[in-house]
């Protein structure tokens, strides 16, 4: 008969004090099951079916911090390459609200809107009228537009979220524009101008910047100078023209860091300065990035 693992009574004690009320317990044996990893996944599992509510509750806890680790992680791999699509990116970032949560249903609702943009479109030149089709379609009928209240909430920062309470930061809604309007065969891309994005649509040689925030409002240059003016910038030609996927994405993770710190999500947005780092083209080897991660998540109890 073959001998037993020598982890697995160490394992089976470890989550028998999972019921244990000391802090300082629970913060020994989270780091020695967080560090066990797979071989401590089945029990978990079983423990999160107990019938003891601090057990249960406990290890599932634990379950999710095992697969927002592993969320992190995959936005880091993809962080770390040369070139980034924005659509894949956001999914990726989603990820870390729901961790485990399938992506298939966003990308649905992306579908069936630029379906619906489609059909509007259907029999008309192309041109500035074809663009107006997708925004009465996002702002008037579907009723997308920015979130005043409470702007920095972390809901107003994933797509997904956007996309069932038709709300959201600037940003948000100029990228859920952007993903529509693609895929209904419209050119599309985000302005980057400081403190408010604005989505430049272009159809037939001709083009238009509409602010999705404020319900799909149509600008002209002598609004785009005036924000400028009225919020101390000065005129930049860049912020003109359409930034890159990996710059959108870049300022989405900035985004959604400054939300989670001011909500005193430490260790989750320090695990997101890696994945701008990376962005922004600096950073040190995607391996040894994950280990200190998974280090820090170990030794800092305070922050889920």
């Amino acid at each position: 008969m073959p001998s037993q693992a020598p982890w697995k009574p160490r394992l089976r004690a470890l989550i028998d004090l999972l019921k244990d009320d000391s802090p300082r317990v629970l913060a020994q044996v989270r780091g020695e099951l967080l560090r066990l990893g797979k071989r401590s996944h089945h029990a978990l599992r079983k423990a999160a079916r107990s019938g003891a509510p601090a057990t249960r509750s406990r290890a599932r806890q634990l379950l999710l911090e095992r697969a927002r680790s592993r969320a992190v992680r995959r936005l880091i791999k993809y962080a770390a390459l040369e070139t980034h699509d924005l659509e894949r990116g956001l999914l990726l970032l989603e990820s870390l609200r729901s961790p485990g949560s399938d992506p298939a249903p966003t990308v649905r609702t992306l579908d069936a809107h630029g379906d619906a943009v489609v059909e509007r479109m259907r029999g008309q030149a192309p041109g500035l009228e074809r663009a107006q089709k997708l925004v009465e379609y996002l702002a008037e009928e579907r009723g997308i537009s920015g979130a005043p209240e409470d702007y920095h909430h972390p809901d107003n920062i994933f797509l997904g979220q956007a996309l069932v309470r038709r709300r959201g930061m600037p940003l948000t809604l100029c990228a859920l524009y952007a993903l529509v309007a693609r895929r209904a065969g419209l050119s599309a891309g985000l302005l980057p101008f400081p403190g408010h994005v604005l989505l430049r649509l272009s159809d037939g040689g001709e083009r238009v910047i509409v602010d999705p925030f404020a319900g799909g409002r149509v600008l002209n240059e002598i609004h785009c100078l005036s924000y400028l003016a009225d919020h101390g910038f000065p005129y930049r030609s860049e912020w003109f023209q359409p930034a890159t996927d990996t710059a959108m994405l870049r300022r989405h993770v900035l985004n959604l860091i400054n939300s989670l710190r001011s909500r005193r999500r430490f260790a989750d947005a320090r695990a997101l300065e890696v994945v701008h780092a990376l962005l922004m083209g600096k950073g040190g080897s995607v391996p040894t990035i994950v280990r200190s991660l998974s280090g820090s998540r170990e030794r800092d109890g305070s922050d889920s």
